[in-house]
This record gives structure tokens, sequence and C-alpha cells, in this order.
């Protein structure tokens, strides 16, 4: 009776892997739905931060530009 329980223990197992094995794979689709998902935000807010920075661009490089005056000014002072 040990062996006959045993087979029954052994297919019991068998089919709680398969269920086990079932449902993690529909959570790695789901995980990789996400997971694109995300990518996609990431590479939006990318994209978002090129176009400030292409705009931004003209004003930092004259606040750079003033700065470098100001500074060559004040040196003329400080000698």
């Amino acid at each position: 009776m040990k062996f006959i329980d045993n087979i029954k223990g052994l297919f019991s197992d068998v089919k709680d892997f398969s269920q086990n094995a079932k449902k993690l794979s529909a959570q790695v689709k789901l995980l990789q739905a996400q997971v694109a998902s995300s990518q996609e935000l990431v590479q939006d807010v990318q994209t978002e931060v090129n176009k400030m920075n292409f705009k931004n661009k003209p004003h930092l490089d004259r606040i750079q530009e003033a700065q470098k005056d100001m500074q060559a000014e004040l040196a003329k002072y400080h000698h």
C-alpha cells in the first residue's frame, strides 16, 4: 500500500507543479507587459527631457556667456 500511496503522492505533486508552472508563466507574461509599458514611459520622458534641453540650450548658453563676462569684469577689479 505504501507504494501506491507514494505513486498517488507523486501524481499529486506533478499536478501541483504543473499548475504552479502555468501560474508562473502567466505572471511572467504580465511582468513582461508591465516592463514594456515602463520602458515606453521612460522613452517618452527622455524625449520630453531632450526637447526641454533643446529649447533651453540657447538660454543657458547666453547665461554662461553673461557669467563669463561678469567674471572677467570682476577680475579687473580684484587685481
